[in-house]
């Protein structure tokens, strides 16, 4: 959840995502509403940390405080066993076709937007698509894989309520930063804003 709010800050800040996409997501009654927050966002977050522990070599995932969580001290949990290793699979995957910047690029498109070309196509991040219909074919595979594992995590009992935290946090910031309204009458309760 840490996560998923400070990669929201950047994309909010670099106006890649706005406060409108997070009321969007808010008001959602359905899974495919606010799919670009609920959905693409998680994703986002996910491929960060999957890149990072690709790039330092983890054996497992790196977190945010440079924990490294891998199959010897990751928590035995049942729930967890049903992510922990399709979550390993995939970052071996990621890491054995050695993506370029641009290629790299072109998966945080694909993870954020997912089917929204229009919004994929605004965003001008360095991104190349490539000419190789194999390596793109791989490349759309892993975002479709990414995108079907954030929507059963976000199936989770308590998944929704935390992550709900999430969006209010972003949206405080976003109205911050922008010195707009809020959408609703939507109150954070951070404790480090409570002073």
């Amino acid at each position: 959840m840490k996560s998923c709010e400070i990669r929201g800050k950047e994309l909010l800040e670099a106006k890649v995502i706005t406060s409108l996409d997070l009321c969007e997501w808010l008001k959602a009654k359905g899974s495919n509403e606010g799919a670009i927050i609920g959905v693409g966002l998680p994703c986002y977050s996910f491929l960060q940390t999957l890149l990072v522990s690709i790039r330092s070599g983890s054996n497992g995932l790196l977190m945010l405080d440079n924990v490294e969580i891998n199959s010897l001290n990751r928590p035995k949990d049942k729930l967890l066993d049903w992510f922990f290793n399709p979550i390993m699979v995939l970052k071996e995957q990621i890491r054995v076709i050695k993506l370029g910047d641009g290629e790299v690029k072109l998966l945080e498109k694909l993870v954020l937007f997912g089917t929204n070309l229009e919004r994929m196509d605004a965003w001008d991040n360095g991104s190349i698509v490539p000419q190789d219909s194999l390596r793109a074919a791989q490349m759309e595979g892993i975002s479709r894989r990414m995108i079907g594992i954030a929507r059963s995590i976000s199936k989770l009992p308590t998944y929704r309520r935390k992550f709900r935290q999430v969006v209010k946090e972003l949206i405080t910031h976003a109205s911050d930063k922008e010195d707009i309204p809020r959408c609703g009458s939507i109150k954070s309760t951070s404790s480090y804003e409570q002073v």
